[in-house]
């Protein structure tokens, strides 16, 4: 069934529509307005070539780069996922999860379109996989789809995913995490730098972010493998907590890790932090201390014996006069005459 309404001004007007509303929905700027700018201007200088129709469910297949971690096939749907599969209890798991999804567009349909590009005789998915899967699953024979007639250029590939999951509830931090370093290395390529060169502000840019974010998104993709395994898995879930690890001593990393795992909020998580810094750095000051504590006493008599002690050495007798004035039963001034020593000596080593 095709829904076509003249495909040239029907391409600019669901396009133009669309650029509008990610700029409103997501206060795009930058390069991200810009590269969807030339997918626009791709579709009003390509008559035709992007439209939206009901494609056939058996003519779509999977876009190898897309950044979802789904590992649930067409044909797991299709066919049965089958018992003897390695991950089936996983695609169990994922099938379910559709379930509500599936059910919803059996009663209502897609309310939001598909986005594909034409593959030979063949529709690939630059986003809404889930959608697929669910439809596929509630026995439907189509699905609208958003098409473009090749496929965009990397970046601009990347950037319209990010736009169509951004707002997705069920997006993981994997997935968020994935679609980011995709952006980041179409970018990157783009300007023929390094990821890692990358800065938060051009994050910022790129995403139309706030700069929290895009820092948050920096310390993420730097994040350890060990790190990130636990956000794979999705026992670390939440951005500001990764972001809070990933950017903390490398030796408090586990123990944080397992602290998010165990519920520990954000604030929990930085207090656990400073103290064991704190414990770590008065037990460095205990072990390698920079200053000599030489204890304190209230016995004068003890006071007095090191003072007159050090005074009877031949090196320091010359000192002797400096302290004939002291008052032997007043502490203050033992106190005082302690300290004199003390520099008298550091004075005599240094020369």
């Amino acid at each position: 069934m095709l829904l076509e309404r003249n495909a040239n001004l029907y391409a600019q007007q669901l396009w133009g529509e669309f650029l509008t509303m990610a700029k409103k929905t997501f206060k795009i700027k930058g390069n991200l307005a810009e590269a969807l700018g030339d997918t626009v201007s791709s579709a009003k200088n390509n008559a035709g070539e992007l439209h939206i129709e009901a494609i056939p469910l058996r003519k779509i297949q999977l876009d190898p780069d897309n950044p979802r971690d789904l590992i649930l096939t067409f044909d797991d749907i299709y066919q049965d996922i089958s018992k003897a599969d390695g991950m089936y209890e996983r695609k169990c798991n994922e099938k379910e999860s559709l379930g509500s999804l599936a059910k919803s567009i059996k009663e209502q349909g897609i309310i939001n379109p598909i986005l594909v590009y034409k593959h030979n005789d063949k529709y690939r998915l630059i986003a809404g996989e889930r959608r697929t899967l669910a439809s596929i699953l509630a026995e439907k024979e189509d699905i609208p789809a958003k098409i473009l007639t090749t496929r965009p250029k990397s970046l601009e590939m990347s950037l319209l995913q990010w736009i169509e999951n951004i707002e997705r509830e069920d997006l993981t931090l994997w997935e968020r995490f994935r679609n980011l370093e995709k952006i980041l290395l179409s970018y990157a390529e783009k300007q023929s730098v390094s990821t890692k060169d990358v800065s938060p502000a051009e994050i910022s840019r790129l995403l139309g972010c706030s700069l929290q974010q895009a820092v948050n998104y920096r310390h993420i993709l730097n994040s350890t493998d060990e790190l990130k395994k636990h956000i794979e898995s999705g026992k670390v879930k939440n951005i500001e907590k990764a972001a809070y690890i990933s950017s903390s001593p490398l030796e408090l990393q586990d123990m944080l890790i397992q602290s998010c795992i165990n519920g520990f909020t954000l604030s929990e998580l930085k207090r656990q932090a400073r103290g064991i810094s704190l414990d770590s750095k008065a037990k460095d000051k205990s072990e390698n201390p920079m200053k000599i504590n030489f204890g304190t006493t209230d016995n004068t008599f003890a006071a007095k014996t090191i003072i007159d002690t050090v005074l009877e050495h031949k090196n320091f007798q010359h000192f002797s006069d400096k302290f004939r004035g002291v008052c032997w039963d007043d502490h203050k001034s033992i106190a005082t005459a302690f300290r004199q020593l003390v520099k008298l000596l550091e004075q005599h080593n240094r020369g």
